[in-house]
């Protein structure tokens, strides 16, 4: 087939950046997409053109990607483009599947004695570390410990770090460095590896064995790697060993999309990719065919700012749409009630994206509670078990059952009760004796410090009182006046996960009631089974990659939460790093959307947020509009609805509001609706109130009118301020009036007879 012949079948569609691609065929090649750009769909079709114009023979071409799934899916685009016989003789493979094939081809023919067994099964790998942190530590890990020492494994081996560079890899896990050689040597001894392993034993195979490398640089002559960018340093210098030969190497990819640091990807092989491969080409495929024009600028401008990248400009092609939406929300929990009731009148694809699946959980508690339908992709449990929450659970259940000696070893040093190892010890042996609460048996030890003795003393009453309170009541008994938090702090753990805990607590009466609630949630997450009719989807920005949304909300975007941190509190290298890949991380999110784009402006709002934000259009409104004088930021104002009764603006999303009522009830509505279904009081005239002259406007009252209103003004009476809202007058001392506000509880001091004179200030 000629060139032309195959551009008007497979390619009259393709713009010129596309174009360029497919044909780029010889050498080294770097082709940046960004997202939305068909890559995929370029990738493909350059493997037809090399076999049919090219008459390159399909056994020698290798493409890898990522997933299994993924060499599947492109395996089947091909093969449904230029048909079976062609995709049965082209090899689709992970890197772990090369190295698996560099490790049975030294086995078969260079082998000596008994080849190492891959271990697939992750609940033995994790048995067995699990067993090992034990040995080493001498207590029983939680799985999300469990969970990042398998990450740290992966990271290590997949950055290729020695031994030493280990003690710098701070997760908040005890001896780590220990943990991994002897899980590394455990392995070893036993003829056995891990995944990452095979991408090990195949590098040193291909360094060792020179006839090796070159039976695999004699078969795959021409290579193509798809999500470059997710790539780590260990399978880049495979690929670089196999491409050696020939030199003739494609990769796809986007550093502005490289978000798996915390797996190892190495971004920095893309942005030094003419010195691995000299004479190499960088190509751009820059136009996305995804996201409105709006939507495009908005991101665009945003990963500019990232320090780390080459220069590429993202550019629309679908037209222009809605602007990108800010939703302003009293706080962070008034985003869920937002989302909650987006979801009941979700008529087309909208995902929820947010950092970790924590911050999911508030949100499906709501969803289930409502009965409102729901997708989750890839939700794991491991919030249920983390070392914080099983925490709080256990110090509650203690409270409940004063005498449990298994939870009170496993929590006593937490709560700062100065009380040695020795002594707790036999505060139990005694408690077993005697049936009393261990903490009873604990003052009855001889020789008791009085300071362990008063803290002792404190902790009975704190923990009488639990069983009695509210849920959030005793949760921050437990966390700020058992001085819990102080623990979470010192030892680094993640101090997040209370505040996800308390966020469910507010719908449970009691602590009891939590935890029963928290085994639901589990078991929920569990059993949730997705439906395709579906339109309302959860999801980490991580399992979104590559997807796209008609719709798409950005939940939990706060500084310290994402970004971990500010461009302020940057310290070292490996810092601003870390940064700029959750720049990234934001940008992959941003770029899921399809027509519209929402992001919450909270009290604790991201920076990322506001650099966005920041550099949207803004609305020109003249002074003389019958708009004008409407805030695009009503919250906390008050409303009272003809049915519903009083009620608080808490989210705002241009003419959406969203209303909580004092009974806790929410109400998703439009300006207009709340013009049409007020609530109007009337007040009749003052007989003895001066008469105004109509003629003259009335912005401010006279001094005798400001007297007359201030006079009436005493503690208890109810006020109405222009700006706060309404709310009650707590103290008055000369002409300074304190106010408590309805709105927001907080109380504000304000000069009476400047508000009232500037009619800031009315009584109700």
């Amino acid at each position: 087939m000629t060139p032309e012949e195959f551009e008007k079948k497979y390619m009259t569609r393709f713009n010129a950046q596309q174009r360029e691609a497919v044909k780029a065929v010889d050498g080294a090649v770097l082709l940046l997409a960004v997202p939305g750009s068909g890559k995929t769909t370029v990738l493909v079709t350059r493997l037809g053109y090399m076999v049919l114009c090219r008459g390159i023979d399909p056994k020698n071409i290798l493409t890898m990607t990522y997933t299994v799934a993924a060499t599947r899916e492109m395996k089947q685009r091909f093969a449904d483009l230029f048909g079976e016989d062609y995709a049965r003789n082209m090899e689709f493979r992970t890197i772990n599947g090369v190295s698996a094939k560099i490790i049975d081809y030294y086995s078969r023919n260079f082998g000596k004695g008994q080849s190492f067994e891959l271990l697939e099964d992750e609940g033995e790998l994790s048995r067995l570390l699990r067993r090992i942190y034990q040995e080493v530590n001498g207590e029983f890990p939680d799985e999300s410990t469990i969970k990042d020492i398998r990450t740290a494994i992966t990271y290590a081996k997949n950055m290729m770090l020695k031994q030493e560079a280990l003690e710098d890899l701070d997760i908040g896990v005890k001896n780590l460095p220990t943990i991994y050689e002897r899980y590394c040597t455990t392995l070893t001894r036993s003829k056995q590896m891990d995944y990452d392993d095979q991408m090990v034993y195949a590098r040193k195979i291909l360094l060792a064995y020179p006839t090796v490398l070159d039976y695999l640089q004699s078969q795959y002559r021409f290579i193509c790697v798809d999500e470059s960018q997710d790539t780590s340093k260990i399978q880049h210098d495979i690929i670089r060993m196999i491409a050696g030969k020939t030199g003739n190497i494609f990769m796809v990819g986007d550093e502005d999309q490289s978000i798996y640091g915390f797996r190892a990807a190495y971004p920095d092989a893309l942005m030094e990719f003419e010195t691995t491969y000299p004479n190499a080409r960088v190509l751009l495929m820059e136009e996305n065919y995804r996201s409105t024009e709006e939507i495009v600028q908005a991101a665009n401008l945003f990963v500019a700012r990232n320090r780390f990248r080459r220069e590429k400009t993202i550019r629309a092609t679908r037209g222009s749409g809605d602007q990108v939406q800010r939703i302003f929300a009293r706080n962070r929990a008034a985003q869920y009630k937002y989302l909650f009731e987006a979801a009941r009148d979700c008529r087309g694809e909208t995902a929820v994206l947010f950092r970790n699946n924590d911050s999911a959980l508030p949100l499906i508690d709501m969803l289930e509670r409502g009965g409102v339908s729901y997708n989750c992709r890839k939700f794991d449990e491991v919030f249920f078990s983390h070392r914080v929450i099983s925490d709080l659970k256990d110090i509650i259940r203690f409270a409940q059952n004063p005498a449990d000696c298994e939870i009170f070893l496993r929590i006593y040093y937490k709560l700062g009760l100065y009380l040695t190892k020795a002594n707790a010890a036999n505060a139990c042996e005694a408690s077993k004796k005697s049936g009393k609460a261990v903490l009873e048996e604990v003052l009855e030890l001889k020789g008791l410090p009085k300071s362990t003795r008063e803290s002792v003393c404190d902790t009975i009453d704190l923990l009488d009182s639990i069983p009695k309170d509210s849920a959030v009541v005793a949760l921050n008994r437990i966390w700020h006046t058992m001085r819990y938090e102080q623990y979470v702090l010192k030892n680094h753990l993640d101090a997040g996960k209370f505040d996800i805990l308390l966020m469910l607590a507010r719908s449970e009466q009691n602590a009891d009631s939590l935890l029963m609630r928290l085994e639901e949630l589990r078991t929920i997450i569990q059993e949730h089974q997705n439906r395709r009719e579906n339109n309302f989807i959860l999801s980490t920005i991580h399992s979104s990659k590559g997807l796209e949304y008609d719709s798409v909300y950005l939940l939990d975007v706060f500084d310290g939460i994402f970004p971990s941190k500010t461009v302020q509190d940057l310290e070292t290298a490996e810092d601003e790093k870390a940064y700029e890949e959750e720049r990234r991380l934001y940008y992959v999110g941003m770029t899921r959307a399809k027509k519209k784009l929402y992001l919450f402006a909270c009290d604790k709002e991201s920076s990322f947020t506001s650099e966005v934000l920041g550099a949207l259009p803004r609305e020109i409104v003249n002074p003389d509009d019958v708009f004008a004088s409407l805030a695009p930021n009503l919250l906390g104002k008050s409303y009272t609805d003809q049915n519903r009764g009083k009620g608080f603006i808490i989210a705002q999303c241009g003419e959406q509001i969203l209303l909580e009522y004092q009974n806790g009830e929410t109400q998703l509505c439009t300006l207009v609706d709340l013009w049409k279904n007020r609530s109007v009081r009337y007040a009749k005239p003052d007989p003895k109130a001066p008469i105004r002259d109509r003629t003259k406007p009335e912005m401010v009252m006279t001094e005798r009118e400001a007297a007359q209103m201030s006079a009436r003004i005493e503690a208890g009476t109810k006020v109405a301020h222009s700006v706060f809202g309404e709310g009650v007058v707590t103290a008055v001392n000369g002409d300074i009036v304190t106010v408590r506000f309805d709105a927001d509880g907080e109380t504000r001091r304000l000069m009476l007879s400047t508000a009232m004179k500037n009619r800031l200030l009315y009584c109700v």
